[in-house]
């Protein structure tokens, strides 16, 4: 049952890891960080020059975050807001300083 939980956590793990690694998911998420509650077209016109400004991009990097539980979505009407999922964050600062308590000779 440990072992089953491990290899759960460590999809996760993976799954959080391939989100943050695209430098404009986490030019997205430092964004909904400092402006919790704002919406796609927000975060559209402040996502730097050289990103890809197409609504159906933002789109998907939007789902990618949410999937891997970075981000959470509240319907306001017509919009959308974001806000950054602060149990993930938690979760994953726990989860790095769980790989710095690995002994080095076991990780080989």
């Amino acid at each position: 049952m440990e072992t089953a939980q491990l290899q759960l956590e460590d999809r996760n793990f993976c799954r959080v890891c391939k989100a943050l690694s695209n430098p404009v998911r986490l030019q997205i998420l430092r964004y909904v960080l400092a402006h919790p509650g704002c919406i796609g077209n927000q975060i559209l016109l402040h996502l730097p020059e050289d990103a890809p400004h197409a609504q159906s991009t933002l789109s998907q990097h939007l789902r990618v975050l949410r999937t891997a539980g970075l981000l959470e979505a509240e319907e306001d009407g017509p919009a959308v807001c974001y806000f950054v999922n602060q149990d993930c964050l938690v979760w994953l600062c726990h989860e790095i300083t769980d790989l710095q308590q690995v002994p080095i000779s076991s990780a080989r």
